[in-house]
């Protein structure tokens, strides 16, 4: 009976198409709604509807990271499953334990924002000059709903790598060496 230890083979992680398709469909929707907006022809005193652009240039700027949260999420509850039960882990990239703190800073901070928007349009409804992003509830609703919901996916997230063990991963390179 041989000592020698079967090498794991080494998770490469979630692909990248999925995020990337979503980043670019918000980005058509963002140029399409942009269209719309230059289109419209507000009355007088009035301002041309933002909402639905801001939304859109939400998810053009933030799809891909979001998108990221939810694969990373699936990934790390997958592994700490698998830990559960015993099984073998293979290794993962030394990066991508933390790829899901940088995604979800990155969507906190783009929901933050269009809920500050929402409450622009919240402060141009009580002072009666119109911005456009009125009623403002609703983009301070979807913002504030988007951060927090990254938030608690990425403590979700944090957990599962801990309940798997931590990462398993390859050795990070030396200054100079490519990875891998």
């Amino acid at each position: 009976m041989s000592s020698a230890r079967v090498p794991l083979a080494r998770a490469s992680g979630p692909s990248s198409l999925l995020p990337v398709l979503v980043a670019v469909a918000g980005t058509a929707l963002a140029a399409l709604e942009l269209a719309e907006v230059l289109r419209a022809s507000p009355a007088a005193g009035q301002a041309r509807p933002m909402s639905a652009l801001v939304l859109t240039a939400a998810l053009a700027l933030g799809g891909f990271s979001l998108t990221r949260v939810l694969q990373l999420l699936v990934l790390a509850t997958a592994r700490a499953r698998r830990r559960a039960a015993g099984a073998a882990l293979d290794e993962v990239p030394w990066q991508l334990p933390d790829a899901h703190s940088l995604h979800a800073i990155w969507v906190i901070g783009v929901g933050a924002s269009v809920a500050l928007m929402g409450l622009l349009g919240l402060w141009s409804l009580a002072d009666g000059r119109p911005s456009g992003l009125e009623p403002g509830w609703p983009l301070l609703l979807a913002g504030g709903a988007v951060a927090l919901g990254v938030h608690l996916l990425r403590v979700q997230i944090s957990a599962c790598w801990r309940a798997a063990g931590g990462p398993r991963m390859s050795r990070r390179p030396a200054p100079g060496q490519r990875p891998g």
